[in-house]
């Protein structure tokens, strides 16, 4: 992970300006990190002073933290920045919602938060690494002649077949209980929201192989009271 700090000034007063002014250098990093790792997740922290007059034209000022959401940025998908200021002028909107009467002052501080990641591709079987076998804790299903992986894994973590779980043959009478309308085969990771969206008793997380023989996180679902959640691992 990989923190950008952008220049701020003292006379820059809201997001919308902020971003417009900077939306060159902003935009030239964020290609530049795309190039380099094909795939990656963006979002922007940013440090403010939020000021407001008592009765008595006294002047009262707070700082104030603000986090946007996080972008997948690749060849087919980029960020747009007017969409970065709205989600932080919004932001600073609900101060004033809860009646505090605080405005942005200026913004004292904004870095960039850019991670590689790597989409989720799975899409045929791949023999287990010997270090995840042992481990014990994983279902690798033998689809050897579909583009499946994602379908098949969901399945077989809802219909776990108590004997043989790794046959694909014991999960295509269950494939049309899953709502797939619409979604790329094999499933990319960025689609997985609307997959979830589309199976409301689903949630899914996807796990690959992190550095020093750990593990970390592809996809870490929103959704926390569904009836089914999944784990999947992605083999490389």
């Amino acid at each position: 992970m990989t923190e950008v700090t952008i220049p701020t000034s003292r006379a820059t007063q809201s997001f919308d300006s902020f971003l417009s002014h900077n939306a060159g250098v902003i935009n030239n990093i964020i290609d530049d990190y795309r190039r380099q790792y094909r795939s990656i997740r963006v979002h922007f922290r940013a440090d403010a002073i939020l000021v407001r007059y008592t009765e008595d034209d006294q002047q009262q000022r707070v700082p104030a933290y603000f986090s946007t959401s996080v972008y997948d940025v690749d060849d087919t998908q980029n960020i747009c920045l007017e969409t970065v200021a709205a989600d932080l002028s919004t932001q600073v909107e609900h101060w004033n919602v809860r009646g505090s009467g605080f405005v942005l002052d200026h913004i004292s501080k904004f870095v960039g938060v850019i991670s590689q990641y790597r989409p989720l591709q799975g899409s045929s079987w791949l023999e287990t690494p010997e270090w995840l076998a042992k481990k014990q804790a994983v279902v690798i299903v033998n689809n050897t002649t579909d583009s499946m992986c994602f379908v098949w894994s969901v399945l077989s973590c809802i219909h776990t077949d108590p004997h043989h779980p790794h046959r694909v043959s014991n999960y295509m009478h269950h494939q049309n209980s899953l709502n797939l309308s619409g979604l790329t085969i094999p499933v990319p990771i960025h689609e997985i929201p609307k997959f979830e969206k589309q199976n409301p008793s689903i949630s899914v997380n996807v796990l690959c192989k992190g550095d020093d023989a750990g593990f970390a996180p592809l996809y870490v679902s929103k959704e926390r009271d569904r009836y089914h959640h999944v784990n999947l691992f992605l083999i490389e």
